[in-house]
Formats: structure tokens, sequence, C-alpha cells
């Protein structure tokens, strides 16, 4: 019987999977305990202000835990969840290690699906720069050392701040963004939409398009690090890979980590610890 594919060699079924991370582990809830648990933890043992509007929307907040150093850098993390779930309270976690390293850290939230389209989370995300580059100062932070980073889909938002000529619709900088360290995203939306997340996601083929970081490289980007994990799922081994040989094909700088016996989900909390190839990327890429 001849194969169905829907994308590249694979059928609806295996698409489908490729694209369902829940399978390569067995409970996900001890991800998610350690990440509430950290992020108590730095939320009350470190100086902090959280909850912070940066827009009108209930869903437009941000954190941030400040380095004790004036005109520091600034880290700006997206969090993951398939765009439906979790939030910045899930993301407080690495923030001692970005503090103690001097720089200032801050946790964006963001709506999710289905209730906000991806069209309108790519915009709050880029309102949430806009506010810490107008505030910057007020936190002893720079608003010319802006970094960031995402892990999951939070890669693929964060990979749209980097997309070519958004700033000017914003009135920012087209350098605002200085660098990012990206962590096993889905960087083109095409095999997403043809999978069953498209169930909630609601994805027309223009909408995927615009909000496509494939399809959007600069012509001149910052340097930029994006990492995986051996143990990833293969379209997202791959996703990265394209991701990486894009930005370098326009002219752009990027390194690319291969982290060695390490999950999607193992990936993300890579952000946390202080020991690792991920964060020592991101302090080189801060300077720290």
């Amino acid at each position: 019987m001849k194969r169905l594919c829907v994308y590249r060699d694979y059928t609806q079924e295996e698409l489908n999977a490729q694209y369902n991370q829940a399978t390569l582990v067995s409970d996900i809830t001890v991800y998610r305990e350690y990440w509430s648990r950290a992020g108590l933890e730095a939320s009350t043992s470190l100086k902090c202000e959280l909850d912070v509007p940066y827009g009108p929307e209930k869903v437009e907040l941000l954190d941030i835990f400040p380095a004790m150093n004036n005109n520091s850098p600034i880290h700006i993390h997206i969090h993951g969840g398939a765009w439906r779930q979790l939030g910045k309270e899930d993301v407080r976690y690495p923030a001692p290690n970005f503090v103690a390293a001097g720089a200032t850290f801050i946790p964006l939230n963001f709506g999710l699906t289905p209730d906000y389209s991806i069209s309108e989370i790519i915009n709050q995300i880029r309102s949430g720069v806009k506010w810490v580059w107008q505030n910057a100062t007020s936190f002893n932070g720079s608003p010319y050392k802006i970094f960031i980073s995402g892990a999951s889909s939070g890669a693929h938002l964060a990979a749209n701040l980097l997309s070519d000529d958004w700033q000017r619709n914003f009135e920012l900088p087209g350098n605002v963004i200085k660098g990012a360290v990206l962590a096993s995203g889905p960087y083109d939306l095409e095999p997403v939409r043809l999978s069953a997340r498209n169930d909630y996601l609601n994805l027309s083929q223009i909408e995927a398009d615009n909000n496509n970081p494939l399809k959007h490289i600069p012509q001149s980007g910052p340097k930029i690090v994006i990492c995986w994990g051996d143990g990833e799922l293969d379209e997202f081994q791959r996703q990265g890979q394209a991701y990486a040989d894009a930005w370098r094909t326009a002219g752009n700088l990027c390194d690319t980590i291969v982290l060695e016996g390490l999950n999607h989900f193992d990936v993300t909390n890579e952000y946390g610890r202080a020991d690792c190839a991920l964060f020592n990327a991101v302090l080189k890429q801060m300077s720290l």
C-alpha cells in the first residue's frame, strides 16, 4: 500500500508524533514541579519586581530580577509550552544565575492560544521588548545591551524578535536585540501547521508564513546560538540545524550546540544550570 505523506517523508500520523514532545518522557510533572519550586525560591530570595504591566492586556506582564550593578546587560526569556500553556512564573528559575553573573533577568508573559492568535502573541512580546528598551535604566539595565532567549515554542517566539523589519513598526532601532540563545525550537511553521498542533493554533497559510522565522531571516542580524538535545525528536533537531544554516546563508553569525543525552525538557532546564554549555554560551554572548 502506497504511503500518503503530508510533509517530507512523514504520514499524517508520523508528523503528528514528531510534534508531540510528551512522548519523550513518562511524566512531565517532574519538570513542572521543578520549574515551580525553583521559580518560587528565586522570587522569594532575590530582589525582584513581579507582575509589571508592559501593555493593556491582563496577560501582558513581566518580572524584573535586576542586577546589582548599573548599566547591566538585560536578558529577556520567552517561555515554552506549545503556545498554549505555562507562564512567566514557570521560567523564573534561571534568575539566580543570571543575577549572580551580573545580568538583569526578565521572564516575559503573554497570551496563549487559542484565546490569542500567534500573530497577537508575537505582537505582545514585541511590545514587551519595547517596554524594556524604554524603561531599562529604571532597573539598572542598559537599553543598548538587550539579549533574548527562548525554549521550545518560546524559541519560535524569540526568533520572531530577530525577524526582519518589525522594529520599524514599534519605533525601535533595528539592532535593539544584541544576541539570542534559542533552544529546541520549531523555526518553520509549515510542518506545525500541517500537524495536529493546528487543531488549536488555527494557522492559515498566510499567518503561518507571516510568523515563520525561517522565511524572515534579516540580512544584518546579531550573532546567535542555536541549541538542541540529541535526545530530541528528529524534527526538532532538523529544525534547529535548518534555522542555523539559513542564518549563516544570510551572512549572519551563528553557533550551534548539540547537548548530549538531553531530551526536549532537559534542554529547557539548562537555562537554570550555571555549569553547562548552554548557560556558558549565554554569558559569553553578554560578555560576562
